[in-house]
């Protein structure tokens, strides 16, 4: 009889301990399928954080690499140390940049090979007062305008010249690839005889040339003439300007739509926040993107 109570007791204990330890399993598993959920979604979040964020659509990652030219003031030059990049287009490279929670890298390049290095991923985006085209938006993506410009004729104070159809018999110099470049091709096309032209591959040494007499007019955009104007005011002038303003945005390798996207939301907020018209302010005197928008 006592064995019999003991194997009873025995038998009750085993099925205490079985039912305990299922009863454990299953949390254990619950547990485990909860934790698992969990983990996935926060992958899934990650993932979706990832996508959105501009430094995973860059070349270097948390870096955005831009092109200019250097030798453009006020739009982009150097400072008196000789390194040190500044100008409107440079602080409002870093300006987005900053919006974008990146990094900024500057690669000077030469303007003649500045939009190959742009199609073979040198950097991620222009940022060089490109004039908006119909051939570079065939061949680029371009963002809405950021600022604009016209172009201008100036000569010695002294000279008889007053608009492009007084350049007949007369030399003219500009830089290579640009507008400039473009307006004088159009105006020789359609008749106009200028006794020579000079393209040069920076704008300095068209404005060097007008002021020791080699050339009788620079053609250019008005916000760089405004700028070598400025000590040289009692020597040269802006003669003529082109009624037609001259949009200017950012360019990117055509098809990169996601980074467009996010540097012309930046754009946005430079206006709205009134970086923008700041920026505009220190470089030119005058906010010159207040009717751009």
């Amino acid at each position: 009889m006592k064995i019999k109570k003991l194997i009873a007791v025995i038998m009750m204990l085993t099925m205490i301990i079985t039912l305990a330890a299922c009863s454990k399993k299953e949390e254990d598993t619950s547990a485990d399928d909860g934790s698992k959920a969990t983990d996935e979604n926060v992958a899934e979040e990650n993932t979706d954080a990832t996508a959105s964020d501009a430094s995973s659509l860059t070349i270097k990652d948390g870096v955005l690499q831009v092109g200019t030219e250097a030798s453009y003031p006020p739009m982009e030059y150097l400072d008196e140390d000789g390194t040190t990049y500044i100008g409107f287009d440079i602080e409002v490279a870093q300006a987005i940049a900053d919006e974008l929670g990146l990094k900024l890298e500057i690669d000077d390049v030469a303007w003649d090979g500045i939009f190959a290095s742009l199609d073979s991923d040198r950097y991620d985006c222009i940022i060089a007062g490109v004039s908006i085209n119909e051939e570079r938006e065939a061949a680029y993506n371009l963002t809405k305008p950021y600022v604009a410009n016209r172009i201008a004729l100036v000569t010695k104070k002294d000279s008889d010249i007053t608009s492009p159809e007084d350049l007949k018999g007369k030399s003219v110099a500009y830089q290579t690839e640009t507008t400039s470049d473009y307006y004088m091709k159009d105006l020789i096309k359609n008749g106009l005889e200028p006794s020579e032209t000079y393209p040069y591959d920076k704008i300095i040494q068209a404005f060097d040339d007008l002021k020791v007499g080699r050339v009788d007019s620079v053609m250019t955009d008005i916000v760089v003439a405004s700028y070598y104007m400025g000590n040289d005011s009692d020597k040269l002038e802006v003669v003529w300007k082109s009624e037609e303003s001259e949009p200017m945005a950012i360019c990117l390798k055509k098809g990169n739509d996601a980074l467009t996207e996010k540097i012309e939301k930046a754009i946005d907020t430079l206006y709205e926040n009134g970086k923008m018209a700041e920026i505009a302010t220190k470089y030119f005197g005058y906010d010159i993107t207040e009717d751009v928008r």
